[in-house]
């Protein structure tokens, strides 16, 4: 690899004082210049031999005849292909666990016990105001985890809950947390779960929860603005929380995620944003969104796809695959029934992208250091491999809201890069570079990258500096 060093470091270091030399310097480079690579702009676009500039976090130049200025750190890509960074839309890596007693099928029985207070603390489920990036904790090792992927933008998302709160979308670098923040809030999130040890407890209950939630936050708009125009005659307003909280989404000012896995679970959401007033809204999950292709396509609505895959026997209509099991050996037929099933959840994404389905892919409650493996399962499973550029980078930006910063290696865009030694979603490639907003972190092939482990690896970047 080759490296031009800048006369700026040089010229700092005899400038600066005699006792600085008793301790490391660190000088950070902005400036790098990416020459004789092959650069996939986005998804069908792609310059076979070019350079990339990167200068102040952001690409600065872009092209097959780009030349490299004289204060810029030059690296020779020959061989290697430069990608934007991925987008992994829907992660819960460093977030607090929802308690509640749903899972995908909700809650138990139980009935009302009453309005809740606008004083009294929330159940673990229902924290409408909760921002993601507000509470997101990652562990020593996690942002690292994260860029070895190849992700350096993550949206924040919660599992389970009610009203769990709402999402965020942060780079993945290494700095402190509120730098790294993109947007947020981006979107509000609901999954029809129950809560424990109060309402509501049932599916029923939670669908009940969610309209009267909305109708409740409607009335306290419309008492607050008569009070503001006669507050004489007016009756005077409340200030829940909870409505605030609401008030963007029922003003059509915020998107909606809602937690939509199974089939039924589709129909069933799409008929409560229409009741509702949701406009704007997103599934996510959509594991068995194969068996619903036709409806979905007519909501018109993106799907959040996650890749985190359930137990055959979970999935809708397994159940009802009854046969005689043999009375010694292996049960062939329950076992070719799984793989069935199995298979069908694998080529959920390439079922949906081939309909005409909106999708962005998520390791949603999965390992999100295996997401480019996940993503090739997909594409063997049938997803076209421009599909799965486009469901990884363009397209969960553009529904974060922040398309025009990231997701392509455009002109002017954030410097969120990586480079690879082959095909991105290939069975051997390696991530060797990876740029976050133009800081540099430096991923070297060692023996044992070269053989199969199952073990993620982590903590083994090393941030700025040449090679």
């Amino acid at each position: 690899m080759m490296v031009r060093a800048t006369t700026m470091v040089a010229c700092l270091a005899l400038l600066a004082p005699s006792s600085l030399f008793a301790q490391e310097v660190a000088v950070p480079t902005s400036t790098f210049a990416l020459m004789n690579a092959r650069i996939v702009v986005g998804p069908g676009n792609v310059i076979e031999r070019g350079a990339v500039l990167i200068r102040d976090g952001r690409i600065e130049d872009v092209g097959a005849q780009v030349t490299a200025p004289a204060d810029a750190v030059e690296i020779d890509l020959t061989g290697m292909t430069v990608y934007a960074g991925l987008v992994e839309m829907a992660s819960s890596i460093g977030l607090p666990a929802v308690s509640d007693g749903g899972g995908r099928r909700g809650g138990g029985g139980g009935g009302r016990p009453g309005p809740r207070r606008p004083n009294d603390p929330a159940p673990p489920g229902i924290q409408p105001a909760r921002l993601a990036s507000d509470v997101f904790t990652p562990g020593e090792s996690d942002m690292e985890m994260l860029r070895r992927a190849g992700i350096t933008t993550v949206g924040l998302a919660f599992q389970g809950g009610l009203f769990p709160g709402q999402t965020s979308a942060l780079s993945t670098g290494a700095g402190p947390i509120q730098a790294q923040v993109l947007r947020t809030p981006v979107a509000f999130q609901i999954a029809l779960n129950g809560t424990r040890g109060g309402y509501p407890r049932t599916l029923m209950g939670a669908l009940a929860y969610v309209e009267q939630s909305f109708e409740d936050t409607r009335y306290d708009i419309r008492v607050r603005t008569a009070f503001a125009n006669d507050p004489r005659s007016a009756p005077r307003p409340t200030f829940d929380p909870e409505h605030r909280a609401l008030e963007p989404v029922v003003n059509q000012q915020m998107a909606v995620w809602i937690a939509a896995s199974r089939e039924r679970d589709f129909r069933r959401v799409a008929s409560l944003a229409e009741r509702i007033g949701v406009h704007d809204f997103v599934f996510l999950g959509g594991q068995e969104g194969y068996r619903a292709t036709d409806f979905l396509v007519s909501t018109g609505r993106p799907v959040i796809v996650s890749l985190n895959y359930p137990n055959p026997n979970e999935v809708t209509g397994r159940a009802l695959d009854y046969h005689i099991a043999p009375i010694s050996g292996d049960d062939v037929l329950d076992e070719e029934a799984d793989s069935t099933v199995a298979r069908a959840l694998r080529g959920n994404a390439a079922a949906l992208a081939g309909a005409g389905v909106t999708i962005a892919l998520s390791s949603q409650g999965g390992d999100v250091s295996e997401f480019r493996k996940m993503v090739r399962g997909a594409i063997e499973a049938g997803l076209d491999p421009e599909a799965a550029l486009r469901a990884t980078t363009t397209t969960p930006a553009a529904l974060m809201g922040i398309g025009g910063a990231v997701g392509t290696v455009e002109r002017g865009k954030l410097a969120n890069l990586i480079v690879t030694d082959g095909d991105l979603f290939g069975e051997d490639t390696h991530v060797l570079q990876v740029f976050v907003e133009g800081v540099r972190f430096v991923y070297p092939v060692e023996e044992d990258d070269e053989e199969e482990d199952e073990t993620p690896r982590r903590g083994r970047g090393r941030r700025g500096g040449v090679r």
